[in-house]
């Protein structure tokens, strides 16, 4: 999500007049404005008639503001009601819809929920965001974080010309310097750095703690603040500092506007090769890049393959059922889905990609991979395909279908429309896929259950199943001779490149998939 970035960074004075990253083609805001989104659809969802029926529509309205304030570094006060300057960067940012929603929940407990009028601070907030030219998207944010309470997580409105010429390719903007951040502690630090990016070829690495952006120190910035700055394509130079084992070291990212794919793969020796293919976000097109990525190891000689669905949201589901073909074989059961519509069949989703791969295969997975990445994850396990490393994963087992939004020709709708299911008959819905060998990062732990106020559980719609055998790998795993460390830095990665240098895991992999099972 883009927003402010605080005064200070691009030369002005701190605590003044913010800049403001610059509404300009392919930016978000840019096509949010494109919509003609306009208040009136706003306020026909957050009126104070509409805001004080329920607790449940306070707090989807409290929600809207908390998602659209911090971009003009305004709060919604638990006390007073009011509208305020940002008092601290640290509020809300960084943390979870549950944690920021936790206060008014006892704010309306105490029924002091009518100190709020909504229409008085969404005016203030509208007036901030009109000075900026960006006031469509913050009435696009207003209503997706009502969506987000009054009906689910993962309902929510989008332009559809962002989705088309933007989010649903499988090219990166040429903006992106290859850096994700999380706060914890009061502190940012670097999340992740994508490899072959200018963050990497800067030598910044995970779990950096950034002191100061462009001369601003770290503690006057919201992560919005961060990602506007990096997103600016006027800048090609950002200057940072950061701490790392207790140190202070400043490093200069340098932008080549160069574009980063969705997947890469990269070669790892130890007393064998192995490849490791990671794929970032399940857009058109991944599942031809990773089939070419799969025949090029043909002349490499590989032992085994890992799959790094890490910090993958998911995406495009058919491209999910395409890749899981590459490893099982077509016309595989990989999903079906269950729609809450009772009118609606339920349907079989088939594999649709070729056979392309049958050695051991490792899918590395943590508590950000989310979705279609679960789905993915969660059938080559079900098929005894492969061994799964990492941390149990996020718990979106929904799935969402766009539609025109009546209200706006140009924005289209995602409404979760029911469950995906694994081909054993569970879903993921918020407990995730549990690895066969866990291994946890040193990242804040993120997962559906924690993170949102109205999550949706399968239990209101499907029918328990028997609890499911979990395989033991380990008892072999403890068997193999230690291997030499690939990756210190990587701990998961790691993990999955011991498990499998383990000819023992190999062959049982081998043994529990049969050949009879390929196509």
């Amino acid at each position: 999500m883009a927003g402010m970035i605080l005064a200070g960074v691009g030369g002005l004075m701190a605590k003044t007049v913010p800049r403001v990253v610059p509404v300009t083609e392919n930016n978000l805001e840019y096509y949010w404005n494109d919509s003609g989104l306009t208040s009136k659809e706003l306020f026909e969802l957050v009126s104070n008639s509409n805001c004080q029926t329920s607790e449940k529509y306070f707090l989807a309205c409290v929600n809207s503001v908390i998602q659209a304030a911090p971009k003009y570094h305004l709060e919604l006060s638990s006390i007073t009601g009011q509208l305020m300057t940002l008092s601290s960067v640290y509020g809300h940012d960084g943390k979870t819809e549950k944690e920021n929603l936790a206060l008014f929940v006892k704010m309306y407990a105490k029924q002091n929920n009518h100190l709020i009028n909504f229409e008085s601070v969404w005016a203030q907030i509208l007036k901030a965001a009109e000075m900026v030219d960006y006031k469509s998207m913050a009435v696009g944010n207003g209503i997706n974080g009502f969506l987000s309470v009054y009906k689910d997580p993962h309902t929510y409105i989008m332009p559809t010309r962002y989705y088309e010429e933007v989010s649903s390719k499988v090219d990166r903007s040429n903006l992106f310097v290859g850096l994700s951040f999380e706060k914890k502690s009061e502190a940012i630090f670097i999340r992740k750095v994508y490899k072959g990016s200018d963050a990497d070829a800067a030598g910044l690495k995970d779990q950096d703690q950034l002191i100061e952006l462009n001369g601003v120190p770290a503690s006057e910035l919201l992560l919005a603040d961060i990602s506007s700055v990096l997103r600016d394509g006027k800048s090609k130079q950002f200057d940072m500092t950061i701490k790392r084992d207790g140190q202070a070291r400043p490093v200069k990212i340098t932008r080549t506007f160069k574009v980063l794919k969705h997947v890469v793969s990269e070669k790892r020796s130890g007393l064998r090769d192995y490849s490791v293919i990671t794929l970032s976000k399940f857009n058109t097109g991944v599942c031809d890049e990773v089939a070419n990525k799969i025949k090029e190891l043909s002349d490499d000689a590989v032992s085994g393959l890992v799959l790094d669905l890490r910090d993958n949201p998911g995406g495009q589901l058919d491209e999910a059922a395409c890749l899981a073909g590459l490893f099982i074989g077509v016309n595989k059961k990989i999903y079906s889905v269950k729609y809450f519509d009772p009118l609606k069949s339920d349907e079989v989703v088939l594999t649709s990609g070729s056979l392309l791969y049958t050695g051991p295969l490792v899918v590395l997975v943590n508590s950000s991979s989310a979705s279609a990445s679960e789905l993915l994850a969660g059938a080559l396990q079900d098929y005894n395909r492969a061994v799964l490393v990492g941390e149990r994963t996020f718990g979106k087992g929904t799935f969402q279908e766009p539609e025109v939004w009546s209200k706006n020709s140009k924005i289209s709708l995602f409404k979760t429309q029911g469950f995906y299911l694994l081909p054993g008959g569970e879903s993921p819905q918020l407990k995730g896929i549990a690895p066969d060998f866990v291994q946890f990062e040193a990242h804040i732990q993120l997962r559906e259950e924690m993170s949102y106020f109205n999550p949706i559980t399968s239990i209101q719609y499907l029918q328990s199943l028997p609890e499911q055998k979990v395989k033991n790998f380990s008892t072999e795993f403890e068997k193999c001779l230690p291997n030499m460390a690939f990756d210190k830095e990587d701990l998961i990665l790691n993990k999955g490149l011991e498990v499998l240098a383990c000819h023992r895991i190999s062959s049982l992999m081998a043994t529990q998939f049969t050949n009879e099972e390929f196509n």
